[in-house]
This record gives C-alpha cells, sequence and structure tokens, in this order.
C-alpha cells in the first residue's frame, strides 16, 4: 500500500470532524484538533535550531490550527444571559490569566461550588495557613459573576505538562463548566528542564543533585508541552481562527539560548549557572490571537467576534504598540460588535525582569522545593535590586497605563498603545469605548476605559502583582477588556451605549483568598446588555 502523503493526511485528521448547522446555516464543529507532537518530536524542536521540513509543517500546524470543542451545545448548554441591575439580559464576559492552571483545583471550585470554596477559605484561615482576610459577602458576590459568565476568555493555560499535573486544562475546566471551548498554542515548551533532559552535574551536593533529578524528571508517555489561551463559552464557538502576530517582539527559542550560554559562558559558580537555566524559557512558537464567533440573535448584525490575545512582555512598549496596531488592522473591516480580551503585558518596561521574579516559584515543579532551596539559586541581591529599580521607575504609571505623561520628566512609555487604541476607527466608523460613566460602574467611579475595566481612586484597580511586593512596588494592570459596539464619534447618543461596556469588575480578592493564591493575575469581568442601551450619560 502506498504510503499517504503527510498533507493528506493532516488533512484528513483535521477533517474528521462532526458538525449541525444552527438556524442561520452556520457550522458548529462538535470536535476538531490538529495532530500533536511526540517526546521525541519536543527533544528534537528543542536540539536543533533547523528542523526538517515535514516536523516543521507539523509544528506550523499546531500553531496556526485552533483546537475547537461544541460538545456542550451538543449537549443542550445554553447561556444564561443575567440579568444587568434591570437594565436586562447581558453577555457577561471574564478575561483571566490563570498560570497555567498549576492552582486547577481550586480555579475550578472557584469557578463551580461556591459551598466548597469558602469552606476551603475558612479552613486555610483556620489553620494559620492562609494570609488573606477573605470576606465571604464579597466572595459570594464574586463568585457569582465568575459563575454566571457565558464567556471566558483565559491566557496561559497548559496542556500535557508536569507542572500542572500534565492536564488538559481547558478541556478539564470545560468539561467541569459544561461550557464550549476552543484552545490555540502559544508556545510548544522545550526547555530541558521542561524535557527532563537538563543536567545536574555541576551541583556538588549528591543529595540535593539527586532531589534535582527526581524534580525535574518527566514522564515522556505524558508530556506534550503547550501552552496557549483559550475562549469558554456557553455560546457554541464557530469561525475559529488562530492568527499568530507577525510582530513578534522577542525570539524564545533563539532569545532564551543566547540568554543561557552568555549567562553560562561569563559567570563562575555551579548555582549561578544553574540558577540561569531555572529561569530560561527556551520555546518555540510567538504571541498569537485566538479568534471565534458566538451568535447572539438580540444583536442587529446576530453575532459577536470574540479575541483573546496575549502581547509580549519581553519587549519595549513600542513592541506592544505594533502588536496592538496589527491586532486592530486584523479586525478592522468587522461590522459586528468585538470584545478584545487578555493579557496586555502593559508594564511599561522590558517585562524580563517582572517574568523571571513573578512566575519563579511555580515555573519549577515543586512550589515547596522552590521556597527552601531554588531562591539561592535563582534570586539575588542583583535581581531584587533590578526588580526594585524596575517597580520606582513605573510607579507612577504602574496603576495607569492610560494617564498622560509629561514629556522628558515623566513621560509614559505606554501612551502611545493607548492613544492608537483610542484613535482607531473601523471599517464601519466605529470606535472603541472609552467612556466612563459613574452610572456604569460598580464603584460609581468615572473616567478612561472605566465602563469596561473598573477604576480605583487613583487610575485602575490593578490585576497583577509580583510575589513578595513591598506597598505597591510590583503592582500592574495588564488585563484589559476592550469593546466594539456601536458607539462613533457621537458618544452622548442613545444607539451608541447598545452593548455598552458596564459594570466591570476586577476579582482580586477571590484570586488571593487561599495561599498560594490562584494566580499571579486577577479575574476581570464585564457586562454587555443585549435587549436595550444602558441610558447613561445620554441627552437624547
Amino acid at each position: 500500500m502506498a504510503a499517504v502523503p503527510l498533507v493528506l493526511l493532516l488533512t484528513l485528521i483535521l477533517c474528521s470532524r462532526t458538525s449541525a448547522q444552527n438556524e442561520h446555516g452556520a457550522d458548529y464543529i462538535r470536535s476538531s484538533q490538529p495532530p500533536l507532537l511526540t517526546y521525541q518530536e519536543l527533544v528534537t524542536l528543542g536540539e536543533q535550531e533547523t528542523i526538517e521540513p515535514a516536523l516543521g509543517d507539523k509544528l506550523n500546524t499546531l500553531l496556526t490550527t485552533p483546537f475547537v470543542n461544541n460538545e456542550a451545545y451538543f449537549a443542550g448548554t445554553k447561556p444564561l444571559r443575567p440579568d444587568l441591575n434591570g437594565v436586562g439580559p447581558s453577555l457577561r464576559l471574564v478575561e483571566w490569566n490563570i498560570e497555567r492552571g498549576i492552582e486547577f483545583d481550586d480555579i475550578q471550585s472557584l469557578l463551580t461550588d461556591k459551598q466548597q470554596f469558602i469552606a476551603k477559605v475558612h479552613s486555610a484561615a483556620a489553620n494559620g495557613g492562609s494570609t488573606a482576610k477573605a470576606d465571604d459577602q464579597v466572595l459570594n458576590a464574586q463568585m457569582d459573576v465568575l459563575q454566571s459568565a457565558d464567556v471566558l476568555v483565559l491566557n496561559e493555560l497548559d496542556w500535557g505538562m508536569k507542572r500542572s499535573d500534565y492536564r488538559a486544562v481547558v478541556k478539564d475546566l470545560a468539561k467541569a463548566l459544561k461550557m464550549n471551548w476552543a484552545y490555540g498554542v502559544e508556545f510548544v515548551e522545550v526547555d530541558p528542564k521542561v524535557l527532563g533532559t537538563q543536567s545536574f552535574a555541576n551541583v556538588e551536593n549528591e543529595s540535593e543533585r539527586k532531589e534535582l533529578e527526581d524534580l525535574f524528571s518527566t514522564d515522556k508517555t505524558r508530556l506534550l508541552g503547550l501552552h496557549g489561551t483559550a475562549i469558554l463559552s456557553r455560546y457554541p464557538l464557530r469561525d475559529v481562527k488562530l492568527v499568530p502576530f507577525k510582530n513578534q517582539g522577542y525570539d524564545w527559542y533563539n532569545g532564551e539560548k543566547k540568554y543561557g550560554s552568555i549567562e553560562a559562558g561569563k559567570r563562575k559558580g555551579a548555582s549561578v549557572v544553574f540558577g540561569e537555566a531555572i529561569v530560561r524559557e527556551v520555546r518555540r512558537g510567538g504571541r498569537t490571537n485566538l479568534i471565534a464567533t458566538i451568535d447572539v440573535p438580540e444583536l442587529p448584525e446576530g453575532q459577536v467576534t470574540i479575541v483573546a490575545t496575549h502581547l509580549e512582555n519581553r519587549t519595549t512598549p513600542k513592541g506592544r504598540v505594533k502588536q496592538a496596531d496589527e491586532l486592530l488592522e486584523m479586525v478592522r473591516p468587522i461590522h459586528n460588535p468585538v470584545i478584545i480580551a487578555g493579557d496586555m503585558n502593559t508594564t511599561g518596561q522590558d517585562g524580563s525582569v517582572m517574568n523571571v521574579k513573578s512566575s519563579l516559584l511555580k515555573r519549577a515543579n515543586s512550589p515547596t522545593f522552590w521556597a527552601t532551596q531554588g531562591v539561592k539559586y535563582a534570586t539575588g541581591v542583583g535581581l531584587l535590586m533590578d526588580v526594585a529599580s524596575f517597580g520606582f521607575k513605573t510607579t507612577k504609571f504602574q496603576g495607569d497605563p492610560t494617564a498622560s505623561g509629561v514629556p522628558l520628566m515623566a513621560p509614559n512609555p505606554e501612551q502611545g498603545f493607548f492613544k492608537d487604541l483610542n484613535d482607531y476607527h473601523f471599517d464601519d466608523g466605529t470606535r472603541l469605548d472609552w467612556r466612563g460613566d459613574a452610572e456604569l460602574s460598580v464603584n460609581g467611579r468615572n473616567g478612561t476605559l472605566g465602563n469596561s475595566n473598573e477604576r480605583a481612586s487613583k487610575g485602575f484597580v490593578t490585576t497583577f502583582a509580583l510575589p513578595r511586593t513591598v506597598s505597591a512596588v510590583g503592582k500592574f494592570r495588564l488585563d484589559w477588556i476592550l469593546v466594539k459596539a456601536y458607539l462613533k464619534d457621537d458618544a452622548g447618543t442613545a444607539d451608541s451605549y447598545r452593548f455598552a461596556p458596564s459594570f466591570a469588575r476586577t476579582m482580586n480578592e477571590s484570586n488571593e483568598a487561599l495561599n498560594p493564591r490562584l494566580s499571579d493575575h486577577a479575574p476581570i469581568s464585564v457586562d454587555l446588555p443585549l435587549t436595550k442601551p444602558a441610558l447613561a450619560g445620554s441627552k437624547k
């Protein structure tokens, strides 16, 4: 029998799916995914800079083909359409970077079982295992929001990684929530410590070396090395696309390999060299956009486009401007409402120092180990000074990266990013909703973007915090929800408030109710009324 060409084989696999048509004739795919990589293919991708065409094609397919699953729709799941403060039914969306899903069980409990989650919070507090003072009323209110959301946009989900117990995080979470889902691979993790090929020969202490070897050993039959972005939805998903940025602000393969070799070459001492290997992340892939359409019959066009994005942290603010501009051009022709949500890494600086510090304790496979041993390897006076300097330089804008800066004296590095977003007009004349009406906020505050992102007394409620931060240093607003609905240049008309973002929340209390916290990012939400506009600010 003749061998089946690879391209034909991939096509057959990708097309082996069941679909159903909705009332508009649009296809809802039941289940579809690209071929996964074998362990040996992962090792080859890690070791060889130039890879053979067949493996290169397979990698490219994985990075440009979304996983799509609408089993929940076929099982009868319907949107909840929560009532919006008497205005009427709404589309409620939550955005959350869940830090790989390492604290999966607690995240699942937060999203599905209020009684179980609060009982664990009480137990942890009674046993001294929690430093946060969580208020039951606040937790209940936030869980009501989280559990009634019809769309979840999630960043940083593992699939087949030891650090998250080899889970397919999106698949397991969607099953628990009875939601449809789409998943886009952002990175294929091929660092030696992820693959279990890291050498510890330089560690002189035998018992410590043995502990490290056990710590970084892997189950080759379960390791898939995927890390990406997801959309979970009670609405079925269609027209799902995975579109990597052309403007990649950082080369996570060559850049990380170069970083490791330079540091190893110029530094002496096994501990320091090993520490550099731990914070290194050799990956294939890059930042990407997962795009899906949901059918919403209450709206004139009958549909909404969801864009789940993740902008680069290891780049300058100008690098993120390029990615934002590319994203806007991608969705510019769309005439129906668009929701753009994700971790946009608006730190005001190159985020590499932040990245190292923020995920150090959870990047390895044992938080307990790093609490006792890893810090002496991977931190030091130099790193702490860098982080302190980084925080000091950005304190003015870390809570409000949209604020106006003062040229030369106090420039805002992210000002160009938000200016481009604010100035942008789509083909149908609409623009992103930049309004902030006190009547449409959860705390009576107004100001730029206040309808779609919760504002604080100064700036915005921050969504990200470095471990062991001092005061406000190390707390940032990195996660955003941006909405294009029916707003044009006249912001005061009633029509411009249809599907307008409302009652945005940032739920730090839920995220930090347990120790360790669920993620280094807090979930945020927004409500979008479906049937009639909220008339806040309208004179007509």
